[in-house]
């Protein structure tokens, strides 16, 4: 099964890399295809996705049915590559842009090398605030089919963002996606209960279009977004948090900010 796998892999990336081979652009239809295809054959089928999921659904008491699992593993898929000095490699920082992805899009547009193949090498490939990091995560999410993610602001200044599943009870639960470690400890991550997301009293479906299927991005990041999605998408949480933080020590990130805020406490 693997080897299979690895061959479908190599083929689909061959597909991507000559796709449209008289340009260096490729589309965001080009990029929800291959997130699909990841999402679909490498993270559906794991043994550790699969146990993450069961973790949930005992913590928030959500259904394990399948409509259920095929959006947490898209969801999942959608964090780990948005999220600050993620997959994607985003860099939080203050930036008092509005509450979407456009300017991550625009900073993605002109680059068309990025650095990633290690982690000593690995550089910020754009810059983003919490909310454009929470807007860039739902925008990716519900290119994948899941439609109940919205922006939640568990504090005024501050924005991540909730993904409604079905109860088990048939009842929506809230599940917190933090975008950014403001205000949160490190080990925070898809689910946590550090913030109240019922402290708001309605979650918004994240429906703007920041951009079009056709939207032009450069060849490389697009092969880039979908190999570390490949690499690391159905690596343990605990797996990318730790890889998480040490790039956003290394970025400068969200994790610097949260140490400056306890120490002037």
């Amino acid at each position: 099964m693997k080897i299979f796998l690895t061959l479908n892999w190599l083929l689909f990336t061959s597909n991507i890399l000559f796709a449209q081979n008289d340009s260096d652009y490729l589309t965001y239809q080009d990029l929800l295809h291959g997130l699909e295809e990841i999402a679909t054959k490498y993270m559906e089928p794991s043994d550790v996705v699969k146990q993450e999921f069961l973790v949930l659904k005992k913590t928030h008491n959500i259904s394990d049915d399948k409509e259920n699992y095929h959006d947490f593993v898209r969801v999942r898929l959608a964090f780990e590559a948005t999220r600050d000095s993620g997959l994607w490699q985003i860099r939080w920082a203050v930036t008092d842009k509005e509450p979407n992805s456009d300017s991550i899009w625009k900073q993605w547009s002109t680059l068309l090398d990025p650095q990633y193949q290690t982690e000593e090498i690995a550089q910020p490939t754009a810059v983003a605030e919490c909310d454009e990091l929470s807007a860039m995560f739902a925008f990716i999410a519900r290119g994948l089919g899941v439609k109940n993610v919205g922006l939640f602001w568990p504090t005024w200044n501050h924005t991540v963002a909730v993904w409604t599943a079905k109860g088990n009870s048939g009842d929506p639960v809230r599940i917190v996606i933090p975008t950014s470690q403001i205000y949160l400890s490190p080990k925070a991550t898809l689910g946590t209960t550090e913030f109240d997301p019922y402290k708001q009293k309605t979650i918004y479906p994240y429906s703007r279009k920041d951009i079009s299927l056709s939207h032009p991005i450069p060849k490389k990041m697009v092969i880039m977004m979908l190999s570390q999605a490949k690499k690391y998408g159905a690596e343990s949480s605990q797996t990318l948090q730790e890889r998480r933080n040490r790039l956003s020590r290394k970025f400068g990130g969200s994790l610097i900010s949260r140490a400056l805020q306890w120490f002037q406490k």
